[in-house]
Parts: structure tokens; C-alpha cells; sequence
């Protein structure tokens, strides 16, 4: 052929690569249909499909100068050409033989590309499809078909085929999907200290408003009728200061107008940068999505080759492949599956003449199920095989060391099955190609938790095995919830979050091994948070009421004792440097609205200590009868985390019990499951404001007796009327705020 550019041919190789990549799979799927289709339009259209994706094979090879491919291509054409006209019968040999070819094919086009000749087998697969083809496949049939190897495919070929496009659509290298994800990171990120920045303008608008305070006492006119912040009375001692109280009362002006300019700019900046930062993520986030299909139409193949080599019949069906998920969650869960259906297909399914014995079809059923809940996608593979026997797994366990008879006797049924995922367990003594070779069910959890995910059996003798995986939807994670433990800040991922509560000693129930609270009727383990990090030694808290947050993955719960729960926040989770690098229980950091670096949860680790027999203890003990003294509670609404945290701390130091809430819909959300008796909020918060929350509480005739104070710097006459027809009880400037004049309203209404 002419000369062409290098650069291009390497090109044309890359895409005829994807180009086959696509074209083989639709070859093998369409076989392994025709094997289950009988006669008629179906069956025509099956082979129509193949014979016109060999063909087109064929084509491209020859246009980037792979003749030896092409040839071989060439020769699977008229395979199917013969079988199309009939002059072929179609049976199972004749699939075997196509399979290989298809096989050999991949490796063909890499040697071919390097300048390679092509080995004896490619000779071999040749001459058997001419014979084939000319009706002669009895004389040469191919080698026993052999399970397909358990290692992945080639790196290559995976992202070949993680690319197939879809109509409409163009490709991209990983590499630069990276890229783009990075960039989309920075722009979150920046995007989040913005928001920081938003944040600081209310803290100036706060100092302003202390400052005013303060020259109001220094001028002696604070708290008198008639006198703004800062005037000097005619008698007034300090007069001769009349400059010095000038100047900050228009220092006082001066930050008024800064904070406002500075609020205004950002909330324009903000209220555009927030939705194209929001469709940038999503939308990377869905480059890198890809249908479960991917992964599991292959698996068809794969069971086939199993089960033939196994002289076994078995049928494969799918289900919920259609769903998206992070590629590189599909990539890491390729192996497991693989390895649950060489399990299925050598353990489970029996040969048919034991089925037909035992009243089952000799047909058996290996199903793979995908179900989409919210972050987390469930996968069950199940088959309707002969099950596992429990004596015999306690007996092989006895035999390997593993446990001694007095545990095993002990061990629950799920125990019992949970050995199958001991390292190196195996029911099988006997060395085949397909099992006992010593590596067992262990990989397949091991890779599952490198994930964050988790994997559960369940059986019954004679009718089967029900393997169910549950795995995040992606890895990607851009919430995460800020709690205080051992006066450090951490953040826990949000998807991992079920529930956050604020507990009475009451309603923790002390068991033999430890505490645990009651969510939705079931027992969750109750551990302290900062135990767990080692950064307090394990030990009982004599505390009336602790804070709470219910964390979960896949089936497995524990509710984390924290300090305090300061709010959810939008991160981008970056890897720590050595030496933090690789520390346990930490996964990387993010920004704090400070500049400082929040240290982000490995909630995978930091749950598998949690629920371990080491982490079992008491957490919380109960004060004795005689110190016990009601105290009344309050929620504090606020999203300053400076205003809500000062006025927690002026409460708590009265004695009050205190909740706070960063905004008014949480407010509402914590209400309808907790008792207070009495609520301050703030007016200005996103989402619902404090107007909106003072008249959805009056309006409820539950709440309607509930005490509302609204703490805030709007201090006009239309405010104050605003809150009057909101029914608030009080009405506290903060410009004027005193810690005393909290406390003695909050005492009057309570």
C-alpha cells in the first residue's frame, strides 16, 4: 500500500483496534444467541448480523495493511456464508471453532501491527475453517473448548472496549477524561472558597454591628430611648472624645458598605458560578459512566466456555445491565464476577444427569441481577445448583486449621458461610483448571472492600447459592459532613450517612458486648468516634445526652459518638503528602472555610473497626439518679457557624441542652423528630428563612405553644414588623446582642 504518515497509520491501527474490539464482541454475542434461537427470522437475523460484522472486519483490516488478519477474518466470512445458505449444520463444534478464531484474532492484529508473523495455531484455525466451510468439520475438529482464563483482558483492549461509542458521539482517551476531571476539581474548589468568602462578608457586617455596640456603651447611651449608637448625651463626660467616637462611628459606616458591596458582588459571582460548576461535574462525572453491560455481556462467553469444559449445560440471564457506573468501579468488578461464576458453574450447578435425578431441568441457571438504591448499586449472582453444605464447610475448615471444633460448634449459619472468604479456603482437593488451586472466595472480598464494598452469600442444600455485592455507584464523593471528636475536626463522605441524632442516655441499650441504639426497630452498634482514631483511650462518658451519626456501607451499620456535629460541606478530596500519606482511617484532605486542611474519613477502614469484637465496649455510662436534673432544650438556627457556635456556647454554659441547625429546612427536619422548648433563628439562611421557619412552627398545632426568639443584624421597622407577623416571642438585634439580654429573654419564655 503507499506510503502514509506514521502518526497516522498508528491512528488508523488505534481505531481499527476499538473498531474490532466492538465488532468481535457483537460476533460471539450473536453465536452464543444462534445457540439458544431455533429456527426462523430470528435465527436469519442473528447470522445476518455476524456475517456482516466479519465482513466489515475484513474490510478494515485490509485497509491499514493487516493482510494475515484479514485473511483469518476473511475465512470466519465464508464459515458463516456456508452456514447461512445451510450447507453447513449449525452445532456446537462449529461455535467452538468460531470462538477461537475470534480468539486468535486479537493477538493476530498486535503481532501483525509489531511485524510478526503469525504463529501455527492462526495456520491451524485456518484450515480448519476452509474444511469447515466445505462441510469437512468432522474430520478436524477443534480442540476441546477450555474455560476462559480468569485473568482480564488486556489493558487496551478493556479501554476499547469502556469506549464504544454510541450514536452521536465522539471518543476520548482516558487520559484526557483525567484532565478535564482535574480542571472540574479546581473550579469546585475555588467555587467552595467563594462561598468561604460570602461567609467573611457576614462576619464583617457582625463586627460592625459589636463595634457600634461598644460605642453605645462607651458614650453611656446604651439601652437609652432616642439615642442611635454612638451619639453623645449634652452632658456626656468623655465630650471632649466627640472626634474619636466620630471616627468610629464612620470606621463602623465604612465596614456597613464594604461587607454589602462585598456580599453583592459574590452573590452575583456565585449565583452564576454555581450551576456551571454543578453541570461541569455532573457532566464529567457521566463521562466517566459507562453501562454495566460492558462488563457483563462478556460474561455470557465466559460461562460458556466454563461450563463446556466442565461437560456441563448452563444458561446465563441478565438483568439491570443497563445501569451506569464509574468505570472504574465496572473495570475493578470485572474480576469478582468472573471469579463468582467459575464458582457457580464448578461448585454449584450439578452435570445433568445428577439435575435430571434430582427433578431439575439439565439446563442450570446461573442469573447476575444489578438494582440501583440511591449511591449504591446491588448485584446478586445466583444459580440453581446444589447449594452449600454446611458440614462439609465446617469439616474442610476443621481440616485446614482454620477454626477449632469447640468455635465451629459454636458459629452461627452465617458464621459458617462466612469461612467460604477465609484466605486460601476450599472445598475442592482436587487440582483442575478451574478450581483448587488455593485461591479462593478471599480475592473476591478483598477487591469488593478496595471498593467500599461488601459481599454476603446466603443458601439453601439443593436449590441453590445467592452471592449479593453491594458497591458504590461511583467514587467520586463532593459532601461531606463536618463532626468534632477529640477537639479535631473530621470529615465523613455524606454518602455514607444514614442518619444524625442527638440521644438521651435512655435511649442507649447496654448489652454483654457493648452498646447499641435502635434504628428502625434493628440494633446498631454504638462506638465512639474518636476511640476508633485512637485519639482518647476507649472509656464510658458520663454524658446526659450525646450526638450521634449513623453510617453505613453496603449492609453493615455503626452509630459514631461525636463531639459535636458543626454541618454538611461541599469538598474535593485531595491525597495527602508524605508522611500523612497512607495513615489509617484517612483517605485524603480537603479545604476548611480557614485555609486549613480537614482530614476526610476512610469509612470502609474506619467501619471494619468499628465493628470488630476489639471495638466493643460501653460508650456512654448514666449518671446516677441523684445528679440527674432536667434541663430544657434549644435548638439554635444559624448559618454563621460563628454566630450559632457563640450562642451554643452562651446557652450551654446556663445549663441548657443545645441543637443547632445550619439552615431553616434542617431546622424543620430536626423539629419533627425532636423535642424542644424553644427555638432562636437567624433570618437570613439559605433555603427557608427564619420568618418562614417562625410561621411554619406557629402554624403547627403541635408547635403552636413552641417559644421562637429571631436573633439578626436586619434591624428596620419592616423587620421587626415581619417578625411580629411571623409570631416570633422575641425579637433581638444582634448590633445590640448581649449575652445577658439572651439569657434573661430565653429565661423569661421558657
Amino acid at each position: 500500500m503507499p506510503d502514509i504518515d506514521p502518526r497516522l497509520m498508528q491512528q488508523l491501527l488505534e481505531t481499527f483496534r476499538i473498531q474490532l474490539e466492538e465488532r468481535l464482541q457483537a460476533i460471539a454475542d450473536g453465536l452464543l444467541a444462534l445457540e439458544r434461537t431455533p429456527d426462523g427470522n430470528a435465527r436469519k437475523s442473528l447470522m445476518e448480523g455476524i456475517f456482516r460484522a466479519a465482513h466489515n472486519i475484513k474490510g478494515a483490516a485490509r485497509g491499514v495493511g493487516l493482510e494475515r488478519s484479514a485473511e483469518l477474518a476473511h475465512a470466519i466470512e465464508s464459515l458463516f456464508s456456508a452456514l447461512k445458505r445451510d450447507e453447513v449444520r449449525f452445532q456446537a463444534r462449529v461455535i467452538d471453532l468460531c470462538l477461537a478464531a475470534l480468539d486468535a484474532l486479537r493477538p493476530l492484529v498486535d503481532a501483525e501491527a509489531g511485524g510478526q508473523e503469525p504463529g501455527a495455531r492462526v495456520r491451524e484455525l485456518l484450515q480448519d475453517l476452509h474444511l469447515a466451510a466445505a462441510g469437512h468439520l468432522s474430520e478436524y475438529a477443534p480442540a476441546a473448548a477450555k474455560p476462559a482464563p480468569a485473568a482480564p483482558r488486556p489493558a487496551r483492549a478493556r479501554q476499547a472496549s469502556a469506549l464504544a461509542p454510541a450514536p452521536d458521539s465522539v471518543r476520548l482517551p482516558v487520559e484526557r477524561l483525567d484532565r478535564i476531571a482535574d480542571l472540574a476539581e479546581e473550579l469546585q474548589m475555588a467555587k467552595i472558597r467563594l462561598d468561604d468568602h460570602h461567609e467573611i462578608g457576614r462576619r464583617m457586617r457582625d463586627l460592625s454591628g459589636r463595634l457600634r455596640h461598644l460605642l453605645a456603651r462607651f458614650t453611656g447611651t446604651a439601652g437609652r430611648p432616642g439615642y442611635p449608637p454612638g451619639a453623645l448625651p449634652p452632658n456626656a463626660p468623655n465630650a471632649a472624645n466627640a472626634d474619636l467616637v466620630s471616627d468610629a462611628i464612620d470606621l463602623a459606616v465604612e465596614l456597613d458598605e464594604l461587607a454589602e458591596s462585598s456580599q453583592n458582588s459574590l452573590r452575583t459571582t456565585l449565583s452564576r458560578l454555581h450551576p456551571i460548576a454543578a453541570a461541569l461535574r455532573d457532566d464529567v462525572r457521566r463521562l466517566r459512566m459507562a453501562p454495566a453491560t460492558t462488563i457483563l455481556t462478556p460474561l455470557a462467553r465466559t460461562l460458556r466456555d466454563l461450563a463446556r469444559g466442565l461437560g456441563k449445560d448452563v444458561e446465563l440471564t441478565l438483568s439491570g445491565e443497563r445501569i451506569e457506573m464509574d468505570r472504574a468501579i465496572l473495570d475493578a468488578l470485572r474480576d469478582p464476577l468472573v471469579h463468582l461464576l467459575r464458582n457457580a458453574v464448578d461448585h454449584g450447578i450439578e452435570i445433568p444427569t445428577v439435575r435430571r435425578n434430582r427433578g431439575k431441568p439439565e439446563t442450570g441457571l446461573v442469573s447476575v441481577r444489578l438494582a440501583q438504591e440511591g449511591g449504591q448499586v446491588h448485584i446478586e449472582v445466583a444459580d440453581d445448583g446444589a447449594g452449600i453444605d454446611l458440614d462439609t464447610l465446617r469439616m474442610e475448615a476443621r481440616r485446614q486449621g482454620l477454626e477449632g471444633e469447640e468455635a465451629l460448634a459454636g458459629m452461627t449459619q452465617r458464621e459458617v458461610l462466612d469461612l467460604i472468604f477465609r484466605p486460601g479456603f476450599s472445598t475442592r482437593r482436587l487440582v483442575s483448571e478451574v478450581s483448587g488451586r488455593g485461591v479462593g472466595l478471599d480475592v473476591v472480598q478483598v477487591q469488593l472492600q478496595s471498593l467500599n464494598g461488601r459481599i454476603a452469600v446466603d443458601t439453601e442444600v439443593g436449590a441453590g447459592s445467592r452471592f449479593r455485592l453491594s458497591v458504590p455507584l461511583t467514587l467520586a464523593g463532593d459532601h461531606g459532613l463536618l463532626v468534632g471528636a477529640a477537639g479535631q475536626v473530621f470529615v465523613i463522605p455524606s454518602q455514607y450517612v444514614v442518619r444524625i441524632l442527638e440521644l438521651e442516655a435512655d435511649d442507649i441499650v447496654d448489652l454483654e458486648a457493648g452498646q447499641v441504639i435502635r434504628l428502625g426497630g434493628d440494633p446498631v452498634p454504638l462506638r465512639d468516634l474518636a476511640a476508633l482514631l485512637h485519639l482518647r483511650d476507649s472509656g464510658r462518658v458520663e454524658e446526659d445526652r450525646i450526638h450521634v451519626v449513623v453510617v453505613n456501607r453496603g449492609w453493615f451499620r455503626a452509630a459514631l459518638r461525636v463531639d459535636n456535629v458543626l454541618g454538611e460541606r461541599e469538598m474535593v478530596v485531595r491525597p495527602l503528602a508524605p508522611p500523612l500519606a497512607g495513615t489509617r482511617f484517612i483517605v485524603g484532605g480537603t479545604l476548611g472555610r480557614d485555609g486549613d486542611t480537614l482530614l476526610v474519613l476512610d469509612m470502609a477502614d474506619l467501619l471494619d473497626a468499628a465493628l470488630g469484637a476489639q471495638a466493643s465496649g460501653k460508650v456512654v455510662a448514666r449518671r446516677r439518679a441523684e445528679d440527674e436534673a432536667p434541663h430544657s432544650r434549644i435548638l439554635v438556627v444559624d448559618d454563621s457557624i460563628t454566630t450559632r457556635t457563640l450562642e451554643q456556647s452562651i446557652l450551654e454554659s446556663a445549663g441548657y441542652h443545645v441543637e443547632v441547625a445550619a439552615d431553616g429546612d434542617a431546622a424543620w427536619e430536626i423539629l419533627r423528630h425532636t423535642r424542644f422548648d424553644l427555638v432562636i433563628t437567624d433570618v437570613e439562611m439559605p433555603g427557608m428563612n427564619g420568618f418562614e421557619l417562625t410561621a411554619h412552627i406557629k402554624h403547627e398545632p403541635r408547635f403552636a405553644h413552641l417559644p421562637v426568639i429571631i436573633v439578626t443584624s436586619l434591624g428596620t421597622e419592616e423587620d421587626r414588623r415581619r417578625g411580629m407577623e411571623a409570631r416570633a416571642d422575641a425579637y433581638i438585634v444582634k448590633s445590640s446582642f448581649e449575652s445577658r439580654e439572651l439569657l434573661d429573654v430565653v429565661g423569661q419564655l421558657i
